[in-house]
């Protein structure tokens, strides 16, 4: 790690309340250290944002901490698709033999760690999952200094050290302050008509015009995925939830990071109710 990813981390480590976006601006120190980053030789993927491209190229500008936090959710959740990189075509040899996944999506955070943080779904008597598929949800609030020490010892033959730079930064910073608090976002035991119609403003504001009207449109295909928004919140909303919140890697989708908690949760109350 260079000095001016350390700058980074540094400036970044004053956040110890465990909230979504750190207390000290994420932004000013993004500005610190790419200000004097050189532009890599390998740009990122034309298919990238040009908003996100500017940050993992290295150029000089400052954004908000929701932008930058959620590019690093991104990260987390799929980094070859997020970065650009070309995915690894090796299979990682500490993911579970016992479950199928393609050779990228083994070396995937979110393949271990959950789309809540709090560790993959484990299935019963295996040794090897529980083993690999530990929580991250105790890194919140954490010294970024601490977080990437530990990643480095946890993770020392993973294809993103290789990479390293500022796309690995942003992920520790995402572990760091950008994870959300499930407890926050329980579903309602009865959803009123005022919170319903409140998700159903934000969903034709922001989604529908991506998603059209019944959520069928859209979406990443991914094995046992149906193509529906409704499915997905009904049946994976831990997934539902982080795309939410930090956006789909790869994909102009927005970013909801800046919502309010309970505007969120009444969005994903909203859309449970399509495609019954």
């Amino acid at each position: 790690m260079t000095m001016k990813h350390k700058q980074l981390i540094q400036i970044c480590a004053g956040d110890r309340g465990g909230s979504r976006l750190a207390k000290t601006s994420i932004a000013a120190a993004l500005a610190v250290v790419l200000c004097t980053l050189p532009i890599p030789q390998k740009p990122a993927s034309a298919g990238l944002i040009p908003q996100e491209k500017e940050v993992l190229e290295g150029r000089e500008h400052e954004f908000g901490d929701a932008f930058v936090v959620s590019l690093g959710g991104k990260l987390y959740d799929d980094f070859w698709q997020a970065s650009g990189a070309s995915p690894p075509t090796r299979r990682n040899p500490a993911f579970p033999s016992d479950i199928t996944a393609g050779d990228s999506d083994s070396w995937r955070c979110v393949s271990c760690h959950g789309w809540d943080y709090d560790g993959a779904d484990k299935a019963p008597g295996s040794k090897q999952q529980r083993k690999q598929f530990v929580s991250v949800r105790h890194l919140q609030g954490v010294d970024p200094f601490k977080v990437s020490e530990l990643f480095a010892r946890a993770h020392a033959d993973h294809p993103v050290q290789a990479t390293g730079g500022l796309q690995l930064d942003l992920i520790i910073l995402f572990v760091s302050v950008g994870q959300y608090e499930t407890r926050n976002f329980k579903p309602y035991k009865a959803v009123t008509p005022e919170r319903l119609n409140r998700g159903r403003d934000i969903f034709e504001g922001v989604c529908m015009s991506c998603h059209d009207p019944d959520g069928k449109s859209g979406l990443e295909m991914r094995p046992g995925l149906r193509r529906s928004l409704g499915w997905l919140a009904r049946n994976k909303p831990k997934r539902a939830m982080h795309k939410i919140i930090n956006g789909v890697p790869g994909q102009s989708m927005l970013a909801l990071r800046f919502l309010e908690e309970t505007v969120i949760t009444d969005l994903l109350a909203y859309l449970k109710t399509l495609d019954p």
